[in-house]
């Protein structure tokens, strides 16, 4: 071998080095600004923690799965799938960090529209008297809730004052009847038996409060809010014109501003619960 192809071999080699220094520079810097891209952000995550920008496509790191509680910090823990309802929520999407749903609202008026509501974690959503659903955890396709009761907020589903409850004595406004008092109720067998009053309940109201004046074609009539259930599992507020109901068909049923201060609702012994108001046949909420 002569000093040319010496010279040549040398030449060569030095190129490749060469190539191979600079490449592992460029890689080196091309990774030193990916990787301060990557970390000038962060996003907090439900549960109080952060998370930065991760390669190979500077994505967000996924958040740590929201912890399920392992007690029931005084309520009741609920648990949801999407299409799933609870009280007045109906969830209808999961998210990573929330949740959506329609929210059928019992006070001041109860309705079967649905609201939009979305929830992130420590939320709450309500029927607006009774019940509270808190959003705590979210898992996968799995929502977890807590579910509480208030019952020194009771929702305002009852009989307008002064409307008349059968008894054996005769007709009594609501308001003036006690526990122990005699009223008119139906047996399991349709039959017509006079029963004690178990419990009454008198409920405030706001001003804005409305409430069902129904009208049926045989002249009876009724002013009572619209939740209140009816004889045959529906609520009042459900019974459109045309309807029939306790033997009668439904000529109105609108809603009307109530300015007393409260309704009222008794219960009554025996097998339904059943009553007459105002010569209609009403379930009691009182249960």
């Amino acid at each position: 071998m002569d000093k040319k192809d010496i010279t040549r071999i040398s030449a060569v080699v030095l190129v490749v080095i060469f190539a191979a220094v600079a490449g592992y520079l460029t890689l080196f810097k091309k990774s030193e600004l990916l990787q301060i891209a990557c970390t000038q952000e962060a996003r907090q995550c439900p549960d109080g923690s952060y998370v930065g920008r991760i390669g190979p496509d500077c994505e967000f790191a996924e958040c740590p799965a929201s912890p399920i509680p392992s007690q029931k910090p005084g309520g009741e823990q609920i648990f949801l799938e999407e299409g799933e309802r609870e009280s007045s929520f109906l969830l209808e999407k999961i998210y990573p960090h929330s949740v959506t749903g329609l929210n059928f609202g019992e006070y001041p008026v109860a309705t079967d529209r649905g609201y939009p509501a979305t929830l992130r974690i420590g939320e709450i959503v309500s029927n607006g008297c009774t019940i509270t659903l808190t959003l705590v955890g979210i898992n996968g396709n799995t929502a977890v809730f807590i579910k509480k009761t208030n019952f020194n907020r009771p929702c305002p589903i009852c009989l307008a004052k002064d409307t008349l409850i059968d008894t054996p004595s005769g007709a009594i406004q609501i308001q003036k009847l006690h526990k122990g008092a005699r009223i008119w109720t139906i047996n399991g067998l349709g039959e017509r038996v006079p029963a004690s009053i178990l419990k009454t309940i008198e409920t405030p109201v706001p001003p804005t409060h409305q409430i069902i004046h129904l009208v049926l074609n045989d002249r009876r009539e009724l002013f009572v809010s619209p939740g209140h259930p009816t004889s045959d599992g529906r609520a009042i507020g459900n019974l459109s014109p045309g309807d029939l109901y306790d033997n009668a068909s439904v000529i109105s049923s609108r809603l009307v501003p109530y300015d007393e201060r409260a309704t009222y609702d008794i219960l009554p012994s025996g097998e339904t619960g059943f009553y007459w108001a105002n010569g209609i046949l009403l379930d009691s909420t009182l249960h």
